[in-house]
């Protein structure tokens, strides 16, 4: 596989000192830092602002179960992109289809990621959906929090959003200069390098950009039919913000944005001939695989003061290009591989009007519209490619396809205080997803490359129309505590598969939850606990299939989910604190007589686990010198899970350690040692079913040392 470049490591290392020029170079003498934002209250825990009913509100008071993950929480755990998030966040799975990432909220999940396919949890980044899974692996360098909002939110956050939303929201360029540096080494060769630089332009725009990458050496795993190492990572990617305040009623951002990666961390797979415990970090695949995929993007977001409220105008456009090539098999003979070229154009606009007022009556109304061309150039060669084209004569498929989608939707919510302690939340959203029959063909290709069969398609569309709805109780027991219930209707859209552009699309995937739930903080702020309990009814879940070795979607008949999810935070000390959060699922097929391999009728659901505990502590040891130690630890433990609806391929139980130590030189330098997997657990990210079994091990135990600078 070709590396990002020839020499990496000189971007990294040339991003960071660049940026820290430009912060020396920026900088004003005496201008002091600013105390962090979500700095805790004097002797207890943080008070957390978030966005998830789209205006700033407290955590505890959103009636919404939800996990706020603060920038430090991030850097304790050593949480760097979207797909570690699961240590944090027990409700949340996540899984592998290729390069695109999919992330599963309380056992809701689509776990397929082909060219088009979205996901059943809305991934945003500053109020931008990601429509292509294989832009929701997000790197982390200048997030101020990640938002997971478990359960349906069809009404704000829209289609696609039926186990809930994960916002990663970034940080604004402030009042005054400031730079963050990082660079770190690793085991398996790795060299990775981090810069955010913040400043202000005048007094009415300020400015920032943030860099990361890294370069991985050596891979994860051996192949010894290719005779190399295989499993690494290079990636690399800029991201910038404008700010500006020309009058006092009006903010104009601007942010662009680009992104490449280059990998075969996901497509080298593992065959397995024990459904359950075969696993290796290792593959005989004998076709070459990896994938190089370029993501950029720009938006631009207007919150104008009317007076009596905000209107918020937010457009976006964001471009993917995948390039890929993945052994299906995994095994050393090609039976069959596959070669393509996938790309995502978007568009998206979004018109909010929100009220001033929030007492007694908070509202907000707005229409989206996004459209979205995803498009495809696939071959399929190997020892199997002639059985699959129906021509002996063949010795490849080639399939081109383009499916566009125009969505629009009006939405409402309003939040009323029938009483000054009981709040009660109503919402609707009405979406027309249009989808056009994917445009395409499939010809079979001998080796002289004539066509000797081929398929066309006649253009043609199909709608779908939704209504969904949400409604909400909170009742304030004290100024501290509260419960709350509320029930939401969701729906998933329809799609097509492009990589088989005749099949039938998969139909909509709706779903009821009904929720009750307590917020309270405790013992003087010391304490906070927040619980939930859930039931859940799906219509035509849509599930993966494989066909022909080739996944894609199909719907299950129904799906019912029960659980409970709970999350502490304790403030020991002033200088430890302790995190812990748990989830119980119980999510079964209820009736689906027609799976794949039989009846699957009371079988659990897919990466689903029963029971999900995950603890973390911090202690921080101040000295008289100024200087300070960090020292974080973190378990997170899974229960058995499924992969498919058979329940054949299987994850056992499993547990993984984290832990580091960080040495605060001053307020501007620090130093920190890491180890993530502690014991070397070996796992899987993804066990499919396709021409026998595979399966994708997570990562393994890695360490390293960082260097940290602040200014």
């Amino acid at each position: 596989m070709q590396k990002i470049t020839n020499d990496l490591r000189n971007k990294l290392v040339a991003g960071v000192a660049m940026a820290g020029m430009a912060a020396g170079l920026v900088a004003l003498p005496g201008q002091a830092r600013a105390q962090a934002a979500d700095e805790a209250r004097q002797g207890g825990l943080a008070e957390i602002v978030v966005t998830a009913q789209r205006r700033e509100e407290n955590l505890q008071q959103v009636p919404i179960a939800i996990n706020a993950v603060t920038s430090d929480t991030l850097r304790n755990l050593g949480v760097e992109d979207t797909q570690t998030l699961v240590q944090a966040v027990p409700s949340l799975n996540f899984t592998r289809s290729g390069p695109s990432g999919i992330f599963i909220i309380r056992g809701v999940s689509t776990p397929n990621g082909a060219a088009g396919e979205e996901g059943s949890t809305a991934v945003y980044v500053d109020d931008i959906y990601m429509p292509d899974l294989a832009q929701t692996i997000n790197k982390f360098n200048n997030i101020e929090r990640i938002e997971v909002l478990n359960g349906p939110q069809g009404t704000l956050f829209g289609r696609n959003a039926t186990g809930g939303a994960i916002r990663v929201i970034t940080r604004d360029p402030g009042d005054y200069t400031e730079f963050d540096g990082q660079v770190g080494i690793g085991n398996y060769d790795v060299f990775t390098g981090q810069a955010y630089l913040s400043a202000p332009l005048g007094d009415k725009i300020g400015w920032n950009i943030a860099f990361s990458g890294q370069e991985q050496g050596k891979g994860f795993g051996n192949n010894p039919t290719l005779g190399r190492r295989v499993k690494t990572e290079d990636y690399w990617g800029l991201r910038s913000k404008l700010v500006a305040k020309p009058t006092d009623n009006l903010k104009v951002t601007l942010t662009g944005e680009y992104f490449e990666t280059e990998n075969d961390y996901a497509l080298y797979i593992y065959p397995v001939s024990d459904p359950v415990n075969d696993l290796s970090q290792d593959s005989p695949a004998g076709y070459p695989s990896g994938t190089d995929i370029r993501v950029w993007g720009v938006s631009g977001k207007l919150e104008l003061d009317v007076g009596f409220g905000t209107l918020t105008s937010i457009t976006a456009y964001r471009d993917l290009r995948n390039k890929s090539s993945f052994d299906i098999d995994g095994g050393a003979l090609d039976l069959l591989h596959l070669d393509y070229v996938a790309g995502t154009e978007t568009f998206q606009q979004e018109v909010r009007l929100s009220s001033e007022s929030t007492e007694p009556l908070s509202w907000q109304v707005g229409a989206f519209y996004m459209h979205s061309v995803a498009h495809q150039d696939q071959t399929q060669g190997g020892i199997i490619a002639p059985l699959a084209a129906g021509n002996p004569l063949a010795t490849t498929i080639h399939i081109v396809s383009r499916g566009p989608v125009d969505s629009i939707s009006v939405f409402g919510e309003a939040t009323y205080a029938i009483t000054p302690t009981t709040h009660l939340t109503g919402g609707v959203r009405w979406t027309q997803d249009k989808r056009k029959l994917p445009v395409g063909r499939t010809d079979a290709v001998d080796a002289m490359g004539n066509v000797l069969s081929s398929r066309t398609n006649p253009l043609d569309s199909v709608t779908y129309d939704e209504f969904t709805y949400r409604v909400a109780l909170r009742q304030d027991i004290s100024d501290d505590v509260n419960v709350y219930a509320s029930v939401n209707r969701g729906f998933k859209s329809g799609q097509f598969n492009l990589q088989s552009p005749f099949d039938e699309p998969v139909k909509p995937e709706t779903i009821m939850a009904y929720e009750v739930g307590m917020k309270g903080d405790f013992l003087d702020n010391h304490l906070r606990v927040n619980l939930s309990a859930f039931h859940y009814d799906i219509d035509d879940y849509q599930v993966r299939a494989s066909p022909g070795g080739v996944s894609a979607l199909r719907n299950a008949a129904k799906v019912k989910i029960d659980g409970v999810d709970a999350h502490i935070e304790a403030a020991v000390t002033d200088q430890f604190l302790l995190v812990a959060g748990a989830s119980y699922l119980d999510a079964k097929y209820d009736s689906f007589p027609d799976a794949t391999t039989g009846d699957a009728t009371g079988n659990r659901t897919a990466i689903a686990p029963k029971f999900t505990f995950s603890t973390s502590g911090t202690y921080t040891i101040p000295f008289e010198n100024g200087s300070e130690l960090r020292l974080t630890g973190a378990y997170t433990h899974k229960s058995k899970y499924y992969f498919e609806p058979n329940n054949v391929l299987t994850q056992p139980a499993y547990g993984l350690f984290n832990a580091s130590a960080e040495y605060s030189v001053n307020e501007n330098v620090s130093f920190e040692v890491w180890m993530k997997n502690i014991g070397n657990k070996l796992y899987a990210v993804q066990k499919v079913s396709s021409i026998g079994q595979a399966a994708l091990a997570g990562e393994p135990r890695t360490y390293g040392l960082n260097a940290k600078f602040h200014f």
